[in-house]
């Protein structure tokens, strides 16, 4: 259930370069693919940006970002009991996005593809579907893309496979290049985030080679409020425009037009 309320930060650490885990205080009940909308209450003209919801526990969540610009290094250098303000979760996560586009809603394996930062979106998914067999691929620039490997490799029943495209961690290459040697056929479903390019290339790959899996995609667009007021980021689909963050922001690709 949507919410809006006044918190603090409870901690901010740095990953790599640029790349903060920030924690939150707060209890929040999403699924798998939500986001939440946030604001540093001291600059009441910013509008609030808009994040996957990375883990929840213990009465608060946590947030994954990489710093770009003036107000995301604010956020990320902020100490702890700066105020804030939430608004979440937001959007259709993945588990209802199953059920919307009628796929099962208990798979029993999962191909996970995450391009950076997406891994945040898809990391809570992993969790949710802990029992059963999961496969990641993982892909990035460099290594220091690779972030959360330690958090990665404690998901039970995951299989990692890395790529980078200096070649620096894992494959070199981009996550493309592994799907050639994945059996489609083990899997009942595959979720996906990351920068708008990797997307299109999955769904070019998934036409080109007729991969009768269904993707679920998880779109990242810029946005302004989070709830559907705005009608700043639509995104174009074989069914007219859908806002991404009501209807999405989880997509199947087939519909998707990029």
């Amino acid at each position: 259930m949507l919410k809006v309320f006044e918190t603090e930060i409870i901690e901010s650490s740095e990953l790599s370069p640029s790349t903060y885990i920030v924690k939150i205080n707060g209890s929040i009940s999403y699924e798998p693919g939500q986001f939440v909308m946030v604001s540093l209450l001291e600059q009441f003209s910013i509008l609030p940006r808009p994040f996957s919801i990375f883990y929840a526990e213990n009465g608060n969540f946590s947030i994954l970002f990489k710093v770009f610009g003036g107000w995301t290094k604010k956020l990320a250098e902020s100490p702890k009991n700066t105020k804030v303000r939430v608004v979440g979760p937001c959007g259709t996560g993945f588990i209802s996005a199953m059920k919307r586009y009628k796929i099962t809603h208990s798979p029993s394996k999962i191909l996970f593809i995450a391009g950076g930062l997406g891994i945040a979106s898809l990391f809570s998914s992993m969790i949710h579907f802990s029992k059963e067999q999961k496969v990641l691929i993982f892909g990035g620039r460099t290594q220091q893309d690779i972030i959360i490997r330690d958090r990665i490799e404690s998901v039970p029943n995951l299989d990692v496979h890395i790529t980078t495209q200096d070649g620096s961690l894992g494959t070199k290459g981009v996550v493309t290049d592994v799907l050639y040697n994945i059996p489609f056929d083990d899997f009942d479903i595959a979720l996906c985030c990351g920068p708008v390019p990797m997307i299109k290339a999955l769904k070019e790959f998934w036409d080109r080679q007729a991969v009768k899996v269904p993707l679920l995609c998880s779109m990242e667009e810029r946005m302004a409020c989070g709830i559907g007021i705005c009608f700043s980021c639509v995104v174009k689909t074989s069914d007219n425009y859908k806002l991404c963050c009501k209807y999405g922001p989880v997509f199947l690709h087939s519909e998707l037009i990029l």
